[in-house]
């Protein structure tokens, strides 16, 4: 049965002070307005997130050790970002005591979209935060995007592509589980239909006329006729016959500032000005044009002002859909389980830390490794396919290998209490006594941290022992 040291935490006087939280955050919850802030990361911003930070120094709270921890938790999640290659999905357990914040840094080229979405429990918590920053070349951030206050979902288009970050933190003293899925996508349908990506034959920036130009679009193969369709909602520019594109139809698309270019059509269905709607036929494949010596295909190009053509091939790419499944290892979220072997971290800002290679052996391994042994008590926070990511008790966050954690099942060793040794709160000397018991008392030791062990000196209560040595 895996153990999970509560009920100290909760009564220790240190505590206390959350309780008087609680009725604060169901206050805050409902503010809405939007105020400037300045963050410690990127420009002055108006997103829900610091519009609720603004909100707490209103109320006269902004010092106070747990929206510090906060606080910093929301910074230190998007300075040190877990790196995932979409499609991706993870189970999170943010917990009520403990904030928490996570981060996601993906690339995203120009032309695709990133989705995130949150399934969340329960289902009633509104309080939840999501917002998307950039990475530049020299590793600063800022700030570009957020979900609305009380959405589960953003999907974020940038003009160019690039390296961001998502961020995903609850309010104050919100404990929630959620499964977040994040996904690619392209911004264009297809342009043709019933054809994939498969059946384009010309890339752009190709040679052609012997190296005198470059290709300025992608060809799409297909038999004469097949219909050519709208890639997005657009408005019709242009519909002219042409030396070099045969009949053509140009579509202005005004959402991203950029113009369609269909070529070697066979026959045309639309008029300039008119509207048409992603999936309209705007005419049929054909070979007209210079294309005369070709086999039938659609000539498919992307323009924007001040920049000439763009290579449309992630604009119609559709990525992987396909979400991994959660683990397992889900069943672990919230609770407390401990290391089954050493595992050796590298420790940033004091607060954050990721895991390297144990192996010895390897020569690229950093030499300022801190060695964490095992049985150290971790918290579980998130599961993925790859890795679970864990709360030491001092709130530093590491991710570990499945292979290197086992539940608490079983005691590792017993101790001996000293003449009036207390039971604390946490693995702290300035946390909470809530036990004092007699001496000579021996007690089950489940798990450690530094100097400290957790231990059982009543069945069903947990707290933790100075030991030294």
């Amino acid at each position: 049965m895996t153990r999970f040291c509560r009920s100290h935490r909760e009564i220790g006087r240190e505590y206390a002070v959350k309780w008087v939280f609680s009725g604060l955050s169901i206050i805050l919850g409902g503010c809405s307005q939007i105020e400037t802030v300045l963050d410690e990361i990127g420009e002055p911003t108006l997103s829900p997130h610091e519009a609720y930070v603004a909100s707490l120094e209103q109320a006269g709270l902004q010092g106070t050790p747990l929206v510090t921890q906060w606080r910093e938790a929301a910074v230190a999640a998007v300075r040190h970002p877990l790196s995932i290659d979409p499609p991706f999905r993870e189970a999170v357990f943010y917990p009520g005591d403990d904030p928490t914040a996570t981060a996601y840094i993906v690339s995203i080229k120009r032309g695709q979209s990133l989705q995130a979405i949150l399934d969340i429990q329960p289902t009633d918590t509104t309080g939840i935060f999501l917002d998307v920053f950039q990475r530049s070349t020299d590793g600063s951030l800022t700030y570009v995007a957020s979900a609305g206050r009380g959405s589960r979902h953003i999907e974020f288009e940038p003009r160019k592509g690039g390296t961001f970050v998502l961020r995903v933190q609850p309010e104050l003293l919100r404990s929630v589980r959620v499964t977040l899925s994040v996904l690619r996508a392209a911004t264009l349908a297809f342009p043709v239909q019933g054809r994939h990506m498969r059946d384009i034959g010309g890339r752009f920036g190709a040679p052609r006329e012997g190296g005198r130009r470059s290709h300025d679009g992608i060809d799409v193969f297909a038999p004469r006729g097949t219909p050519v369709v709208a890639s997005t909602d657009a408005r019709v520019s242009r519909v002219q016959e042409t030396k070099m594109g045969g009949r053509v139809v140009w579509l202005r698309d005004e959402k991203r500032r950029h113009s369609l270019y269909y070529a070697h059509l066979d026959r045309q269905f639309v008029e300039s000005g008119q509207m048409v709607r992603v999936g309209d036929t705007l005419g049929l494949v054909g070979n007209t044009g210079n294309a005369r010596r070709t086999p039938p295909h659609l000539h498919f190009g992307i323009y924007a002002r001040g920049e000439g053509p763009l290579d449309p091939f992630a604009f119609v790419d559709p990525p992987p859909k396909r979400l991994p499944q959660v683990p397992v290892d889900s069943m672990w979220l919230g609770s407390w389980v401990r290391l089954g072997t050493d595992a050796r971290v590298e420790i940033a800002d004091n607060k954050v830390v990721k895991l390297e290679s144990t192996d010895q052996n390897r020569p690229d391994r950093p030499a300022d490794l801190t060695l964490i042994p095992r049985h150290t008590v971790v918290r579980v926070i998130s599961v993925n396919r790859h890795n679970l990511q864990v709360l030491l008790p001092d709130g530093s966050l590491v991710s570990l290998k499945r292979a290197s954690l086992e539940p608490i099942e079983a005691p590792i060793d017993h101790v001996v209490l000293k003449s009036g040794q207390s039971i604390l709160s946490r693995p702290d000397p300035e946390a909470a006594e809530t036990l004092e018991l007699e001496s000579g008392k021996s007690v089950p030791v489940w798990g450690r941290y530094g100097s400290y062990r957790l231990v059982s000196p009543i069945p069903g209560i947990d707290g933790w022992v100075s030991t030294p040595g």
